[in-house]
């Protein structure tokens, strides 16, 4: 009478990249192991997630229909450590429900004996899971030490693989910066940046919108203003600041309640200035309560930039918005090369998905000609599991490429870069009509900061925006062109994403 068992795969990321456990290699192992030792397969549970701590949600599932089916007297797994990395799992199935695991690669006696080895087994993968554990905290401890931020990037950032650092996200830095600026220099709460962040396309790594929750656990993070905490260690990062110290020190006040917005008014241009005399902070008052003046805050001593009136002061960054105001003809020129870099981008990658596609059929025949000279005994089921594993991790590479560059076909940025030049065009118009909180709103998007000298804005723009300045200085747009030409590339991701450019209006 065949043994009813269920097959139990189970992979993690590292262990899937190292050694070839694939799910699939797993699958196919169990399936050949159960046809020769009279076993039948009633079901299959496949997870990725390790094993070292119970609360696996597919490992559960089995767990019941095993307390539930008496007649299921087993599970298959390739290794024992595939079923548990911990006692209390190991334990419930074997001590509690009485399960028998069996190990297709490991060939454990049926008795007491082999009882007693796949206890040690799990008492060492247990240890070496801690042991692997612990290392890896200490190695995370050192690069903390080092100034490095040693986990995945928080909102604003992304992880460089190149310097092991981290590095400004080009599209999320800049609104991030923004979300503590209006908190530091508006009257909103945590529950209003919900929805602030929310409208302006802020959101987790995945896709999510923020919850208040995770916007005050953001505006507390030392991080972005340059600070690397890690458990005991604070230390200076290595990384770029997104805000200032004075700032972040200014939304931490706020936060605890003591922070203090004078009148009614959000001072729109604060934040946006720097002093071009000291390199202090540009910030505002009122004045006989209905006036605003902008003012060096006098941060290292008396500073001899003078006190500007809002009204004077918006005048003048005007100019900052007329320096990237591109002509009609310029336009047209840019959209029509645009596309034919878009059509010529599109050709290539279908050239290479048409290369990947042919090296995945061949890996496919390759995998399949083992297996029949594995069952025909031309190769030893190791050689089998050696070469198969190899190339199930060739064939995971390929795939994963293949989506990348289907995903950059169906990308776009012609129209949006059209849009975008256009907007371009007429922003002076659109600037001059606006209130302030909107021309501020604009201006933040076009430049990280000014520096203000009198009565004279010099900005530094962002990207792509300084680009387009110093087209329209030279008169030369082709590395504009060229940027945008590469929006979307897949191999060596360019770090510019050329048309960051929301309305204005």
């Amino acid at each position: 009478m065949k043994t009813k068992a269920v097959a139990y795969i189970r992979v993690s990321t590292e262990e899937q990249a190292e050694h070839g456990y694939s799910l699939e290699v797993q699958d196919q192992v169990l399936k050949d192991y159960a046809k020769g030792h009279e076993i039948e397969i009633v079901g299959a549970f496949v997870e990725a997630e390790s094993a070292f701590k119970p609360g696996r949600r597919e490992f559960e599932r089995m767990a019941k229909l095993l307390d539930t089916d008496k007649t299921i007297t087993a599970v298959l797994c390739y290794k024992i450590d595939r079923v548990s990395r911990n006692t209390t799992d190991y334990a419930y199935l074997v001590e509690k429900l009485g399960i028998e695991i069996i190990s297709a690669t490991e060939q454990l006696p049926s008795n007491s004996t082999g009882r007693l080895m796949g206890d040690m087994q799990i008492a060492f993968s247990r240890h070496f899971s801690a042991q692997l554990s612990e290392r890896v905290s200490q190695a995370m401890t050192a690069k903390a030490k080092k100034g490095i931020y040693p986990s995945y990037a928080p909102i604003g950032y992304v992880n460089d693989l190149a310097t092991r650092t981290l590095i400004l996200d080009p599209e999320r830095a800049g609104l991030v910066r923004e979300l503590f600026e209006t908190y530091a220099e508006t009257d909103v709460s945590l529950l209003d940046l919900t929805h602030w962040a929310e409208q302006r396309g802020l959101r987790t790594r995945k896709g999510q919108c923020l919850q208040r929750s995770t916007i005050h656990k953001l505006l507390s993070n030392p991080i972005y203003k340059g600070v690397v905490h890690w458990g005991d260690v604070t230390v200076p990062g290595i990384h770029p600041a997104i805000v200032s110290e004075y700032l972040f020190d200014r939304v931490q006040a706020k936060l605890c309640g003591r922070g203090h917005i004078q009148g009614k008014h959000a001072f729109p241009f604060r934040g946006l200035l720097v002093c071009g005399h000291c390199g202090c902070q540009i910030t505002a008052s009122q004045a006989k309560g209905k006036y605003v003046y902008y003012h060096c805050t006098n941060g290292r001593g008396k500073c001899a930039q003078p006190y500007i009136r809002q009204e004077a002061l918006a005048q003048k960054l005007q100019s900052v918005v007329d320096n990237v105001r591109i002509p009609e003809d310029v336009v047209r020129q840019l959209v029509d090369q645009i596309h034919e870099g878009e059509q010529e981008r599109k050709a290539s990658i279908q050239r290479k998905l048409e290369q990947l596609g042919a090296e995945a059929a061949n890996h496919a025949k390759r995998r399949d000609q083992a297996y029949v000279d594995k069952l025909d005994r031309v190769i030893s089921e190791e050689r089998w599991r050696e070469m198969d594993g190899a190339w199930a991790s060739e064939a995971d590479d390929i795939a994963k490429t293949i989506a990348q560059l289907e995903a950059a076909l169906l990308t776009s940025g012609a129209d949006d870069a059209r849009e975008a030049f256009e907007l371009l065009e007429h922003a002076s118009d659109l600037y001059s009509r606006q209130p302030f909180e909107e021309q501020a709103r604009g201006l933040k998007i076009l430049v990280s900061n000014c520096k203000l000298t009198g009565e004279n804005a010099e900005p530094n723009y962002r990207k792509p925006f300084d680009l387009v300045a110093e087209g329209l200085h030279s008169g030369t747009w082709y590395a504009l062109v060229d940027v945008n030409s590469r929006r979307g590339h897949v191999e060596g991701q360019d770090s510019t994403t050329a048309y960051q450019i929301v309305e204005l209006a």
